[in-house]
């Protein structure tokens, strides 16, 4: 079956906003949101304040996968919450099929300490404790995240996107 006679998949938003909110709610996120919105660019940001460890909800999955753009602001602390690492793994997952458009912007960090996973991107703190090494299938399910989150954050860091440090 060739491109033309496809279905055409409707997108529900333009732009979805993926943030560390502790870092960034009330500075760069509530401004760019307000910018877009203004514009009448259908935007989707979740206000709710998440649980360290917690899963991606349904309707978050929903709201990437339905985005024509998703604009991932990282932030000091974004590698610090397993939320944002597993939204932007499933963005750059969606960004390399060509099913959505990835848009990094680097507030306050080097892109290359994002790519590289150094200082606050160390994954290191995800690596298992001694408990976890008596189940191995835990342990092999957590290195496997913590590989997918590496390589989600060496991508993103690759996407010509925008350094807050050069404005």
């Amino acid at each position: 079956m060739d491109s033309s006679s496809s279905p055409r998949v409707v997108k529900q938003y333009q732009v979805f906003l993926s943030f560390r909110g502790e870092d960034t709610r009330r500075t760069i996120v509530s401004f760019l949101h307000k910018a877009l919105v203004d514009r009448g660019i259908d935007t989707s940001k979740d206000d709710k304040k998440l649980e360290i460890g917690g899963s991606i909800s349904d309707k978050i999955k929903e709201a990437i996968q339905n985005s024509k753009i998703a604009v991932v602001v990282i932030s000091e602390n974004y590698a610090s919450s397993t939320w944002c690492l597993n939204e932007l793994q499933m963005i750059v997952d969606l960004h390399k099929k060509q099913q959505l458009t990835a848009v990094p912007i680097f507030y306050n960090v080097a892109p290359s300490d994002v790519g590289h996973q150094r200082g606050t991107f160390a994954l290191e703190r995800y690596k298992c404790s001694k408990i976890m090494l008596l189940f191995s299938s835990e342990k092999r399910k957590l290195m496997e995240k913590i590989e997918r989150w590496r390589e989600a954050l060496t991508e993103i860091a690759g996407i010509s996107g925008s350094d807050s440090k050069t404005w």
